[in-house]
């Protein structure tokens, strides 16, 4: 992305109607520190330059940390950059699926960069992909992540979405399997003592539980989400949508950041209408008909294309694990009398 680009995107998420007092911005998709720490400082300053004064903005890299030295962590300091760290796990389990173009695995590369910030005491969290091979090693998983001092683990799972056809997990997986992986993570985190572990998947379930209401899901409310391509393309809704192929990627570009006037002009485009029209199909049938409705709030709009070629479409293998699976695993968890575990509802 250009800074022309950036600029532009600056000008429109600072549109006052749309913008409440806080924002997340987050690089992701690819790997972000291929661009030099020099862009993200000049990044930075353009938007800092335009922020109103009563707007908070988060800033956030999720990195397969392959590229941190300490220019990266210099950056990190001065513009308190959350980090998060994707690593799948053991060597074994990470070189599995992320490999370099000549088929070397990332795993030692990576270890090397979570060692620059150890070394420097800044912090960072972890998103790992769970695939088939990992269902059979929950608490190795935890006892390895721990090991490295996380402020948060995050669990994300092998899915059938955009251009990536394949999960192992849909194919070798059941949904007995899986909740009995979320048992061994959760036995795991909650033997650790005095290193308590905070796991995201968790604190979100539990507090949607707590909460009684339907989940504020982001995925399905217009520029919850703003997304923006490298070119200045905008979308919303599910990230992922504008890592669909080309034909299908075009649906979902509501506007570009270099044409549009203001950022409620993507709300009249006919591209916008259609998909939000078959997003909220889709929401309204979830809503009647799937009992974890109020801890999903209608699922994930890119998930529901990718597997089932509808943006109506109700029930996913997304959903049974990402959601369902948790719910009941940590319901009965939370009903156990020796239950050790707490709830923060502020993650």
């Amino acid at each position: 992305m250009t800074l022309a680009t950036v600029a532009e995107v600056a000008r429109l998420i600072f549109d006052r109607p749309l913008l409440k007092h806080e924002l997340d911005i987050v690089w992701h998709a690819g790997e972000p520190l291929t661009m030099p720490p020099a862009y993200y400082k000049q990044a930075i300053e353009i938007i800092e330059r335009q922020r109103p004064q009563d707007v908070a903005v988060h800033y956030g890299i999720q990195t397969n940390g392959t590229l941190i030295d300490d220019a990266w962590i210099d950056l990190f300091e001065q513009r308190n950059i959350t980090v998060g760290i994707s690593l799948d796990g053991p060597r074994d389990l990470h070189d599995r699926n992320r490999k370099y173009r000549n088929g070397s695995g990332s795993h030692e590369r990576a270890l090397a960069g979570i060692a620059k910030l150890q070394a420097r005491g800044y912090p960072f969290h972890f998103i790992g992909v769970v695939t088939a091979p990992t269902l059979s090693r929950g608490s190795e998983l935890i006892d390895y992540y721990q090991g490295f001092g996380p402020t948060a683990i995050g669990l994300n799972i092998e899915e059938l979405e955009a251009q990536n056809t394949h999960s192992s997990l849909y194919e070798d997986c059941t949904r007995e399997t899986f909740e009995r992986f979320i048992g061994d993570v959760l036995r795991a985190a909650a033997q650790q003592g005095d290193r308590p572990v905070v796991l995201r998947d968790f604190q979100r379930t539990m507090a949607s539980l707590i909460a009684g209401v339907p989940e504020d899901n982001d995925q399905v409310i217009p520029l919850r989400m703003l997304n923006i391509a490298y070119n200045g393309d905008i979308s919303t809704f599910s990230p992922e949508l504008l890592a669909l192929n080309v034909p299908q990627r075009q649906r979902f570009i509501f506007g570009n950041v270099h044409h549009c006037k203001e950022l409620g002009d993507i709300l009249s485009d006919d591209r916008f209408i259609s998909a939000y029209r078959e997003i909220s199909d889709g929401v309204a049938s979830c809503a009647s008909e799937c009992e974890y409705f109020e801890y999903c709030g209608g699922g994930a709009p890119v998930n529901k294309l990718s597997e089932k070629g509808s943006l109506r479409a109700t029930a996913t293998s997304y959903c049974v694990f990402t959601k369902k699976a948790w719910v009941d695993v940590c319901l009965q968890f939370a009903n156990a009398r020796d239950n050790q575990f707490e709830v923060s509802l502020k993650m």
